[in-house]
């Protein structure tokens, strides 16, 4: 009996060491997937990122844009006179207005 007993314990150590390490890596896996710091929220802060940096760059390109304007219209008076006549609607004292209906 000796030798039965000694066979099922050399058995059963084995299988708790695996189980522990089973355990180990489940727990260490389920931590990874999970939480703050979890592949997933490491995955879409990559998307906002990248999100972000495509609207920088919108950004300045259109910032870049209305600084070019700012400066034409610091050259050149008459374009800030052509803004107001296209986006606002102005005219000059004394000039007619022609405005055709579309049909």
């Amino acid at each position: 009996m000796r030798e039965a007993d000694r066979t099922s314990r050399e058995t059963k150590q084995p299988r708790r060491g695996l189980i522990l390490v089973l355990c180990f890596f489940g727990l260490l896996l389920l931590l990874s997937l999970t939480g703050d710091r979890s592949l997933f929220e490491l995955y879409r802060m990559a998307h906002i990122k990248a999100d972000l940096e495509r609207q920088i760059e919108v950004l300045t390109e259109e910032n870049a844009s209305l600084r070019q304007e700012v400066e034409a219209m610091r050259r050149f008076p008459s374009r800030a006179e052509e803004i107001a006549r296209q986006d606002l609607g102005l005219v000059r004292p004394g000039e007619i207005v022609y405005q055709f209906r579309q049909r």
